[in-house]
């Protein structure tokens, strides 16, 4: 039996990984994908309800159907915003929003949908005012969901050898992704990730915002 990480190698392990935007053109193979989207599944979920699904595009010509349908949106948003002063504050910018996608082997797109706020209804029934209350759909819980199981699938992709780069950019052209790849209601798209072996050569770690800074320690009692 393999043994498990210890807590400071998996924090060690958790700092190697990147997010990669450069990738060669060998295949991911199957089963590797088999399992980067088992580990995915395994995230928590609000109710348990798993409201995640995931478009997995490995064909070339629709790969690149949507670095072109990404490509025109950001042109276009390009040609409105070099009209104000912003022109050079975007630049160039808006060309990561479909270059690791074009270089990607594989482009996943995952999905989300709502459900029913059970205790917002409940809420409800009984007379009251749901929006006085933080109920699950206040606080987008299926998104929130889905967003873990991105996270736990980069890190099996990570585990696997293989570059990841989950991306927001790619959602300039929802409507046309969503069309390409037949999603509809209640399904919607959030985000884009291009998957693909990495290049060689090693990519710089970005630097973290110290503990001090995100970490609140409540400890005494007031």
């Amino acid at each position: 039996m393999t043994r498990p990480m210890t807590g400071p190698e998996m924090l060690e392990w958790l700092r190697s990984r990147r997010s990669v935007r450069t990738f060669t053109t060998e295949p991911v193979a199957r089963d590797v994908l088999d399992r980067i989207f088992e580990g995915a599944i395994t995230a928590p979920s609000a109710t348990n309800r798993q409201p995640w699904r995931f478009a997995v595009v490995r064909a070339a010509a629709m790969r690149q159907k949507i670095v072109d349908a990404v490509a025109a949106k950001t042109a276009e948003m390009k040609d409105i915003i070099a009209k104000s002063h912003h022109a050079e504050d975007f630049g160039n910018y808006g060309d990561f929003f479909h270059e690791p996608l074009a270089a990607a082997q594989v482009i996943v797109i995952p999905q989300y949908r709502e459900y029913p706020d059970l205790i917002a209804n409940l809420i409800a029934s009984g007379g009251g005012d749901p929006t006085k209350f933080s109920t699950a759909s206040a606080m987008q819980a299926e998104r929130v969901s889905t967003s873990m199981a991105i996270m736990s699938l980069l890190l099996q992709a990570h585990a696997e050898g293989l570059g990841a780069c989950m991306m927001a950019g790619p959602m300039v052209a929802r409507a046309e992704i969503h069309a390409l790849l037949g999603i509809e209601e209640p399904w919607r798209m959030v985000g884009a990730i291009a998957l693909g072996h990495p290049t060689v050569g090693e990519t710089p770690a970005r630097g973290r915002k110290p503990l001090d800074r995100v970490v609140t320690w409540i400890e005494e009692e007031s």
